[in-house]
C-alpha cells in the first residue's frame, strides 16, 4: 500500500501532468488519500464519462478497486488504461510501482484456478496474465498461462508459452512438472515422461516428481520401472522433515498400494506384497481395497490365520458378504487342519453363491 506521503507526491505529480483538466480525477485522488475508496470510485467513474479516452481515469479507477482487493475489477480497468494510453506513461508508472500493479494483475489472471471457469472467461485471464508480464518480466506469468492453456486443452498455445518461459528460466522445475501432469490427465504418457525427466534432471530428489514417474510407469504397465521410481520416491520422502513428509503421506500410501499390486499380481512375491499393503493401511486405515489385497497376499504367502482375519475385517468394513472370500477362508481353515471351521466357511460360501453373491 502507498503511504500517505507517497500518495501526496503522486497526487502533485499527476495534477501537474493532467493540468487539473478533470475535476473528478482530482476529487477522486483526494478521496484516495483519505482511504475513502468508494467515494473515489464514484468520482473516477464520472471522470471516464466525460473523458472516455482518459487513460489516467481508468488507471485510478483500477487503483481504487485494487485497494478494496477487488482484483478482477481492478485488473479490468488497468487493462483499459494500458490499451487507451498512447504516451507510455501508464506502463512506465506500473513498472515503477510494480509491487502494487503486478500482484493485482497476477491475482486476477490466476483466478481460473479457484473459479473453475477458464473456458468461459479465457480472454479475461489471458489478458490479465499478459499484462502482468508487461509490468513485471518474470517466467511466473508464463507458467500460469501454461496452466490456463492446459486447462483449456489448447496444446498449441501451451507449447508456445512453454518455449517463452523456458527461454527465461531453463531450469523451471514447476513448469515441467505441471505440463507433465497435464499430459498424464489426457493419457499421453510418453510426453508426460519427457517433461518429468526434464524436471528430474533439475531435481532428482523431488519426491512428488518421482512419485508421478512411478505413476506413469505403473499406468503403462512398465512395472520394473515403476518399482524403481516408487523406491526412489520412498527414499526421497524419508529424507524430508516431519512436516514436509506428512504433507505428501497420501502419495506414500498410493505408491505403497501400487507396489503391493505389482508384487502380488505381477512378480508373485507375496511377502513383499504383504509389506506394502500393510504400509498402505497404516497410512489410511479406511482403504478397503488395500485391506482386500492384503488378505489375498496373506493367503498366497500361506499366512492363513492372517488371511482369515483380514478378509473378515474387509467384509465387515465394506458391509458385504462375498462367496469367493468364504471359499478362500474355507481353504485356509482346511490347510490349518481346522476342518469344522473350514466346513462352516464352505457352507456359507455355497449359500452366498446361490444368492449370486
Amino acid at each position: 500500500m502507498f503511504s500517505k506521503i507517497r500518495f501526496l507526491v503522486l497526487f502533485i505529480i499527476l495534477l501537474a501532468i493532467m493540468g487539473c483538466n478533470n475535476q473528478f480525477i482530482s476529487s477522486g485522488i483526494i478521496y484516495m488519500q483519505q482511504n475513502e475508496f468508494d467515494k473515489a470510485i464514484v468520482q473516477f467513474n464520472e471522470a471516464t464519462k466525460i473523458e472516455p479516452n482518459n487513460a489516467q481515469a481508468y488507471l485510478w479507477l483500477g487503483k481504487a478497486y485494487g485497494y478494496k482487493q477487488k482484483y478482477e475489477t481492478s485488473a479490468k480497468y488497468f487493462v483499459i488504461a494500458l490499451d487507451k494510453d498512447t504516451s507510455g506513461k501508464i506502463i512506465k508508472e506500473m513498472k515503477e510501482t510494480v509491487e502494487f500493479y503486478w500482484p493485482v494483475l497476477f491475482n486476477a489472471g490466476t483466478g481460473f484456478l479457484n473459479n473453475k471457469d477458464a473456458k468461459e472467461r479465457k480472454s479475461d485471464y489471458e489478458s490479465w496474465l499478459n499484462k502482468a508480464e508487461m509490468v513485471y518480466d518474470t517466467s511466473v506469468n508464463y507458467d500460469y498461462l501454461v496452466l490456463l492453456y492446459a486447462e483449456l486443452g489448447d496444446e498449441v498455445k501451451m507449447i508456445e508459452i512453454i518455449d517463452k518461459s523456458t527461454a527465461k528460466n531453463p531450469n523451471n522445475l514447476s513448469l515441467y512438472f505441471n505440463v507433465a501432469k497435464y499430459y498424464v490427465r489426457i493419457e499421453q504418457y510418453d510426453k508426460a515422461k519427457d517433461y518429468l525427466q526434464k524436471a528430474i534432471d533439475i531435481d532428482s530428489k523431488n519426491p512428488q516428481i518421482l512419485y508421478w514417474m512411478g505413476e506413469i510407469n505403473y499406468s503403462t504397465k512398465k512395472f520394473d520401472d515403476a518399482v524403481l521410481s516408487f523406491n526412489n520416491f520412498f527414499e526421497a520422502q524419508a529424507a524430508l522433515d516431519s512436516t514436509a513428509k506428512a504433507k505428501i503421506d497420501s502419495y506414500r500410501g498410493d505408491a505403497s498400494f501400487k507396489m503391493g499390486k505389482i508384487f502380488l499380481d505381477e512378480k508373485k512375491k507375496y511377502a513383499d506384497a504383504v509389506k506394502y499393503f500393510k504400509t498402505a493401511l497404516e497410512i489410511n486405515s479406511e482403504d478397503i481395497e488395500a485391506m482386500l489385497n492384503l488378505g489375498f497376499s496373506y493367503y498366497k504367502n500361506k499366512n492363513y490365520a492372517d488371511a482369515i482375519k483380514i478378509l473378515d475385517d474387509y467384509m465387515k468394513k465394506a458391509n458385504i458378504e462375498i462367496s469367493a472370500l468364504y471359499y478362500i477362508q474355507s481353504d485356509c481353515y482346511t490347510r490349518m487342519k481346522m476342518d469344522k471351521e473350514g466346513i462352516k466357511a464352505y457352507d456359507k460360501a455355497r449359500e452366498l453363491e446361490k444368492q449370486g453373491k
